[in-house]
């Protein structure tokens, strides 16, 4: 791999992480970009996060034979074309759906474009780079019917600033919904009544909170008494 990820470890112990390219040395660009977060106190994680993703830009704009400092709209395309389908620029694939690896999810597809979009806000910043993606991801203000009172001191009025490759996490699948035979199934394996003594056998506070759950929708994420019933239930198994 000729792009990589190396981790650092700081004079004081603490850990951080850089890019190193084919020649072993720290790509310079990425380098001051990370060192910038680092002085401004944004914690290792980010860093850690800022350098992967610049980590596959990088490998990227080799495959693409462009330089950083002339990165467009097109490339961030490609880019997260690559990262979905694992193909190259100009890689035509005859069967997509046979030679596609396993694709990331949309929001790590956000967060690694964010990184980038992030680096070329600051080069840009600082050194003018890339005006190209600065047009891009400069949007107009945001307009109203109406205006407030004090509308001139409101941020929003201002140029906002947004991703020229808006990437939307797709939703998630609906929750399962369990049938009345499988509730049923559920509340006979936890506890069930023997017809001739009348006795019980199994754990009847299993049943009681299955059959509440299922006959009062508590189990729902956002009931106020979910989590107030699964703590007394845990205190009763305890």
């Amino acid at each position: 791999m000729s792009v990589c990820v190396q981790p650092v470890q700081m004079p004081d112990g603490d850990r951080t992480w850089t890019v190193l390219g084919a020649d072993h040395r720290r790509v310079g660009p990425v380098e001051e970009f990370l060192e910038h977060h680092r002085i401004t106190g944004s914690s290792p994680h980010t860093v850690r996060a800022y350098a992967k993703a610049l980590q596959l830009w990088w490998q990227y704009l080799e495959l693409d034979g462009r330089d950083w400092a002339e990165a467009d709209v097109p490339a961030l395309a490609g880019f997260i074309t690559w990262l979905r389908q694992g193909t190259g620029p100009g890689v035509v694939l005859l069967d997509p759906a046979a030679a596609a690896p396993p694709r990331l999810a949309e929001s790590t597809l956000a967060t690694r474009l964010a990184a980038v979009v992030s680096f070329y806000r600051y080069h840009h910043d600082a050194h003018g780079v890339a005006p190209a993606l600065a047009r891009a991801w400069s949007g107009p203000p945001r307009r109203s019917r109406y205006r407030a009172f004090l509308a001139h001191l409101d941020g929003r009025s201002r140029t906002t600033r947004r991703s020229p490759m808006p990437v939307r996490a797709r939703r998630r699948d609906t929750c399962p919904l369990l049938t009345p035979a499988q509730v049923a199934a559920i509340l006979s394996g936890c506890a069930a009544r023997d017809a001739a003594s009348g006795e019980w056998s199994g754990s009847l506070r299993d049943r009681l909170l299955f059959a509440t759950l299922a006959e009062t929708g508590i189990f729902s994420a956002g009931h106020p008494l979910r989590r107030k019933l699964i703590s007394a239930f845990a205190q009763l198994r305890g």
